[in-house]
């Protein structure tokens, strides 16, 4: 009789192994439908290094009132963005164009500027390619929370990355791809 039994057990026990499992992947499965997955569009790097500097998924517009001109470009596959040219206090011309965020080189000992900013309202500083530490860009935060503690934009702020400065990941590998098929043929 105990044999009996046992064979019983040995039946259900993977079944009800296999019920478990089907159970758990099943959560699994609807946890992952409930939860956005963001694809990233392209990266911004350094034209200096490489390095990632910002992402296309990251753009945005915000017209500034000292812009000597403005208009829409195409940075990346089917995005336009606002590209902005600006001049500073000393002359130099910039083409810029605007991220809510990027990856700048921390510098502490820099303290946020007020005068001569492009966008009214806002403290500037430079942003540093943290790699190379070529000047990529520009980083804006209201003036009324650009404090000396404060060494990035908040939510509040942005980041103007220099046109020139800049390239497009897409457009590195393209570069690639065409030396590639050169080189194959």
């Amino acid at each position: 009789m105990k044999c009996k039994q046992n064979r019983g057990l040995m039946r259900i026990i993977p079944l009800a192994i296999l019920l478990v499992l089907l159970l758990v992947s099943a959560s699994l499965a609807e946890e992952d439908h409930g939860e956005e997955e963001t694809l990233i569009e392209d990266y911004f790097v350094c034209r200096t290094c490489g390095n990632d500097v910002s992402v296309a998924n990251l753009l945005f517009d915000k017209y500034s009132p000292l812009a000597l001109s403005a208009t829409n470009h195409t940075l990346t596959e089917g995005r336009s963005v606002l590209i902005q040219e600006v001049q500073n206090s000393r002359g130099f011309r910039y083409t810029i164009f605007l991220v809510k965020q990027a990856s700048c080189q921390k510098i502490t000992a820099q303290r946020w500027i007020a005068k001569s900013s492009w966008f009214p309202g806002y403290a500037w500083k430079f942003c540093m390619c943290p790699k190379c530490r070529m000047v990529v860009g520009f980083m804006f935060e209201p003036i009324e929370t650009a404090t000396i503690e404060r060494n990035f934009p908040s939510d509040a702020g942005f980041y103007a990355l220099i046109h020139n400065s800049i390239i497009t990941e897409g457009y590195v590998n393209s570069l690639l791809m065409k030396e590639k098929v050169l080189r194959e043929n």
